[in-house]
């Protein structure tokens, strides 16, 4: 064999290699030039996750992000810094969203989706009831007396509700302008949302049996793809549309575990259920109250003595619904099976609880109870907090009082308007800190379609998340639009930053305690007469947020509680205010 054809049979391995690092090149690294598929799927979770990457199918990096024009480095969408961007490649066409951040994401809210900038394809038109090429269908239900379409532009007559009552103000302009917010920064697919309002007749104070009504009249005359809803016991509203296939989107504070198991997949909640609330409250009394002295009382006579418990509840259903007497028995329940508690005294009340608040207040006076757990009502025409603080303070009696999100006494507003200061409050919230009210991202989402106006204070963050909700859904489900694809797209959305206390950890998916639910972990707080609040008035007081806020799964509270009412607690905004300042 001649030198050459040595060479050449010794460069032949060399040049298959070279062929086949190419091949790998081309099919492993990303490709600016591949073509859009038909259903993006969704990335994995909002931040990196130890353990969870099993938990889904699929990895929404490759949703389209390559149709960009390049996401540079500061993660603007516009290049690398000091550079400048490359030369578009020839199928490129402008993008359709502003991706902001770095991993860039939909809007500058964490827990906004990763960016899909741009997309060309196929939607399969008509995929499912309320989904045609053009156009998804949504009812926003709500207690609220909003109606009518909410994608026509405003006008200050939309507002049928009273507008001097906080609850009503303002609301059909906020509804629009979150709408608007979420439809100009959210991947739809080549569909817009038209977004048709329906109200309850009852209001809060609608009945059970109204609601499957109403339930099954809102998929008769309009045939939504899903239903985003704002109202009180929406456990009795969502069964019925469930039947007919219809997802609903809510914030959907304390319902029972088991509403969202037997309604699945339709039935989906911003805020935990029951059993979560109730595993990392008994978890909190077990952990750092119990076998501990008294710190919230100013009580001589029970400062600094061995805790002892006295829980409260109403029995049977409260103008709000059953909520406070399931969750009071699941919490007795659950510090039994945590670590054997058991309440020193249970009583029960009925109606507003004012003909026995003294009766119970005394006989816990007699007993030396120093924690009062009140499951109760602060407002509207019940006002079951202030009855009993009211009673206790006629006789001498000062104990340290357990609130959680189930009274919303956990809220600076609630605590200002119903607490009295004279007896000192503490607890846990399925909340979490928050910066001045207008910083907020709910806030700014609304000013940003509506400057120098004001939202509605009372409901604006709830209807923001709810909202956040139903879009992050209808991003991540992709263009091929059902209840099932919205499922997929729900289970990647997880938010794992313990780091960050402004905003909450949690996620959808198996690997929750609830896969229908987002909320997972609590903070723990107390309440401080004095205190100033991020924007507020001076001295007003203040929710102050222990260890600056950071958030707790259940049986992930530290020991002992010796962090508790640290006076350098930082103060947290409240999420609603009764006026602006």
């Amino acid at each position: 064999m001649s030198t050459s054809g040595r060479e050449s049979t010794r460069n032949w391995p060399m040049a298959v290699a070279s062929v086949l690092s190419l091949a790998l090149v081309l099919v492993v690294l990303p490709n600016p030039l591949r073509i859009p598929q038909s259903n993006p799927s969704a990335q994995a979770e909002y931040a990196p996750v130890p353990g969870r990457e099993s938990d889904v199918n699929s990895n929404f990096s490759q949703a389209n992000v390559a149709e960009s024009a390049g996401i540079g480095s500061g993660g603007d969408g516009e290049g690398g810094q000091g550079t400048p961007p490359p030369p578009p490649p020839a199928q490129y066409k402008p993008r359709q969203k502003n991706c902001v951040g770095n991993p860039p994401r939909q809007t500058e809210d964490p827990l906004s989706p990763p960016c899909v900038p741009f997309w060309d394809g196929d939607n399969k038109g008509a995929t499912w009831q309320g989904v045609t090429k053009n156009e998804i269908k949504i009812v926003y239900y709500n207690d609220f007396n909003v109606k009518g379409d909410l994608t026509k532009p405003y006008k200050p007559s939309d507002e049928t509700g009273l507008q001097g009552d906080y609850y009503y103000t303002n609301h059909v302009r906020t509804a629009k302008a979150l709408l608007r917010y979420f439809t100009k920064r959210y991947q739809t697919y080549g569909r817009t949302v038209k977004m048709i309002a329906v109200n309850s007749e009852g209001g809060l104070a609608t009945p059970g049996p109204q609601r499957v009504a109403d339930a099954y009249t809102i998929n008769a005359e309009h045939q939504p793809f899903a239903v985003a809803n704002l109202i009180e016991n929406a456990q009795t509203f969502v069964p019925p549309l469930a039947e007919k296939q219809v997802p609903a989107f809510g914030w959907n504070e304390d319902v029972p575990r088991r509403v969202y198991e037997r309604n699945a997949p339709y039935f989906w909640s911003f805020m935990p259920d029951q059993e979560t609330e109730m595993e990392w409250v008994a978890s909190f009394f077990c952990r750092k109250l119990r076998g501990q002295t008294a710190k919230f009382t100013d009580d001589e006579n029970l400062k600094g003595k061995l805790r002892t418990f006295g829980l409260m509840y109403p029995k049977g259903n409260t103008q709000r619904g059953p909520f406070l007497e399931q969750m009071a028995k699941l919490l007795i329940r659950e510090v039994k099976r945590q670590c054997g508690m058991t309440f020193d005294e249970v009583r029960t009340f009925t109606e507003n609880g004012k003909s026995e608040a003294p009766i119970i207040m005394a006989d816990w006076k007699r007993k030396n109870i120093t924690t009062a757990v009140c499951y109760c009502v602060p407002q509207i025409n019940e006002l079951t907090v202030p009855a009993m603080q009211n009673a206790a303070t006629s006789l001498d009696y000062f104990p340290e009082w357990y609130f959680d999100h189930a009274t919303a006494m956990d809220r600076g507003h609630w605590q200002q308007e119903y607490g009295s200061d004279a007896h000192k409050s503490f607890g846990v919230s399925n909340l979490w800190r928050q910066p001045a009210f207008k910083e907020s991202y709910a806030y700014q989402a609304y000013l940003s379609e509506e400057p120098g106006t004001m939202p509605n204070l009372r409901f604006n963050f709830e209807m923001y998340h709810v909202f956040l909700n139903l879009f992050s859904a209808i991003q991540a489900a992709g263009p091929i639009l059902t209840p099932e694809s919205a499922q997929r797209g729900m289970y990647t959305f997880w938010y794992q930053n313990p780091t960050n206390p402004y905003v909450p950890t949690g996620g959808y998916g198996p690997s929750g305690p609830s896969p229908y639910t987002f909320v997972h972990t609590a903070m723990a707080w107390w309440w401080d007469p004095t205190g100033t609040p991020p924007g507020g008035l001076d001295k007003e007081g203040c929710i102050r947020v222990v260890r600056q806020g950071v958030r707790f799964l259940a049986g992930e509270w530290p020991i002992g509680d010796a962090d508790l009412r640290n006076p350098a607690d930082p103060c947290t905004a409240d999420t609603r205010k009764r006026v602006e300042h």
